[in-house]
């Protein structure tokens, strides 16, 4: 496509924008001075109030964290929508800042990536070549017509092409269709490119994005908010109650239905406290079940490890670890069971064991376990993880990290599976 040389050139534009509106800039602090990393000037303490402070050499906004580190790299992607006759082109750049506390910050900035659309639904991408792997991101060569590409790893969609932003230039333009649709630089948790091929043919997106329910939206995308929630969606939105959290609050209108309470009732769906309330309904739930008659408890138990073993047997008794943290599955109904009373959450009394469409792992620091893994056998993709209380660990990001990087053994054990069941 030889329209797109004909864009204005829009770096610099793009890159003062982001040095004022985007880029975070911080200092670090010992107990006798801070570092501004925009300038490398030094300064004294006093001047930090509520970990910010404004850098008296050159007066930039600047968040303090205590640190004897001097250097600092950061990596954003803005964007810049324009309308180009038929087309909406939405325009990509990446900046790559480099701070040192030694010299001024280098910050640079580079056009990667350009989506052309029609009224249609059609489009084309003109991209450099975007290198992407577990351990590094780059990207190279001339602007070309691009195919999506499904990578192994992406911090984005899964797309090698298709970029998530929320840093969009205040002068983008975005055509009229797509208004009419909600469809703007607010897309929290979408691409754009997402945001057009879902949300013109599924009037509920629309609702969802429009009265900003993004958390909500992310997964009805994704297909996990299904009719069986819409009802509470729908009061929540008639109270104006935004939902934060979506995965707890899913598996708390899970347990509210389990507890035959009113999903059309506020009182229910919009918690105070969302967290609060879904502990409640867990350990409420759990009581219950304790309460069970141990024997039929036993029989049950064996039923549902002879459902497991069917359904998820081919992918147990794998684990991997990363300096000293092991990451495993749990390979038993039992496993789940002592998973969940160990780390306070709703693993087995929300059956996780019986989902067809995701196998739960533990991690674990001297064998006892710290975080829940919940990871899709659909796309390979991290689900949910969540620690004690449903609340992250410290070793959160680390987890998440090693088993997007070892989602592979499970797709081949699942190639596999498929394989033999074909050839039986």
């Amino acid at each position: 496509m030889a329209r797109h040389k004909e864009l204005p050139w829009l770096t610099q534009v793009m890159m003062e924008w982001a040095k004022m509106n985007v880029i975070e800039y911080k200092g670090f602090a010992t107990k006798n001075r801070v570092v501004c990393l925009q300038c490398g000037q030094s300064f004294s303490p006093e001047l930090v109030s509520r970990k910010k402070a404004v850098c008296p050499h050159c007066s930039t906004k600047i968040n303090v964290e205590v640190s004897r580190k001097t250097t600092d790299k950061q990596t954003y992607y803005t964007a810049y929508a324009q309308i180009v006759g038929e087309y909406q082109v939405i325009r990509y750049f990446v900046h790559y800042c480099y701070f040192n506390a030694k010299h001024e910050a280098n910050i640079n900035c580079w056009e990667v990536t350009q989506l052309w659309i029609k009224e249609n639904g059609k489009y084309e991408i003109v991209s450099l070549n975007h290198y992407l792997t577990p351990y590094c991101e780059t990207w190279t060569g001339d602007f070309e017509i691009r195919t999506e590409n499904r990578v192994y790893y992406s911090y984005y969609t899964g797309l090698k092409y298709d970029i998530y932003t929320e840093d969009f230039h205040p002068k983008s333009q975005i055509k009229g269709i797509y208004k009419k649709y909600g469809i703007n630089t607010k897309l929290a948790g979408l691409t754009f490119l997402q945001a057009i091929k879902a949300i013109p043919s599924a009037p509920r997106l629309e609702t969802l994005l429009k009265c900003k329910q993004y958390n909500l939206l992310n997964l009805f995308t994704n297909q996990r908010l299904t009719d069986r929630y819409w009802p509470a969606v729908k009061i929540c939105i008639r109270n104006k109650y935004k939902v934060k959290d979506s995965k707890i609050w899913l598996d708390y209108v899970d347990l509210l239905l389990y507890f035959n309470k009113d999903i059309h009732n506020a009182k229910y769906v919009c918690p105070a406290n969302l967290k609060k309330e879904h502990d409640r309904l867990v350990k409420k739930k759990r009581d219950i079940q304790r309460k069970q008659a141990a024997e039929r408890k036993r029989q049950q138990a064996q039923e549902w490890e002879t459902q497991f073993k069917a359904l998820k047997g081919h992918l147990i008794g794998i684990a991997f670890q990363e300096d000293n943290l092991t990451i495993k599955t749990l390979d038993s109904v039992q496993e789940y069971l002592e998973e969940g009373d160990a780390l306070h959450h709703c693993i087995f009394t929300n059956e996780y064991f019986l989902k067809k469409e995701s196998i739960c792992l533990s991690a674990r620091m001297k064998g006892e376990p710290v975080e829940t893994i919940e990871l899709s056998l659909k796309d390979m993709k991290v689900v949910q993880c969540h620690g004690k209380f449903n609340q992250p660990s410290k070793h959160h990001d680390k987890i998440i990290e090693a088993v997007n990087k070892n989602a592979s053994i499970f797709r081949k054990l699942k190639r596999r599976a498929k394989q033999q069941l074909q050839t039986a």
